[in-house]
């Protein structure tokens, strides 16, 4: 659920936005957007005027969908449930990381990172784990 209508995003808003981001699109530069929560209604519009890369990408959305449907228009940033890790184990974190990296990974198009920044409810262990998970990921790929 969003805070406003897809009617009022796209009267109200959208043209906003691309008058802003027409100074960035008009020099051939990418466009990264933060938004917090879950905008894929509105990806198609964002992508008809110029987003390039989200940032972040949260447990909110559906990881696959959005490779999917936006894979090969977006630059996905993120996704790794961070919500999630104080309650998880290191098993569990490696696990949960291997899938984003590879759901949101697959084919290109990935900035691995977090979902959101690291609270300090998060145990240490959690943190090393995702990180060494990232790093045996990246040296995966690398070898390919």
């Amino acid at each position: 659920m969003v805070f406003f209508s897809r009617d009022t995003f796209t009267k109200h808003i959208l043209p906003r936005i691309k008058r802003e981001w027409e100074v960035f699109t008009d020099a051939g530069l990418p466009i990264i957007l933060h938004s917090c929560g879950n905008i894929t209604d509105f990806l198609p519009d964002l992508i008809d005027i110029g987003l390039t890369i989200l940032e972040p990408v949260q447990p909110c959305m559906d990881l696959a969908f959005l490779k999917r449907e936006y894979g090969k228009d977006l630059i996905f940033f993120g996704g790794i449930n961070t919500q999630v890790m104080p309650y998880i184990t290191p098993e569990e974190v490696k696990t949960l990381t291997i899938d984003t990296i590879r759901i949101l990974g697959k084919g290109g198009g990935h900035i691995i990172a977090p979902s959101q920044e690291l609270m300090n409810d998060i145990p240490v262990e959690n943190i090393k784990a995702m990180v060494e998970t990232i790093r045996e990921e990246r040296e995966k790929v690398l070898q390919m």
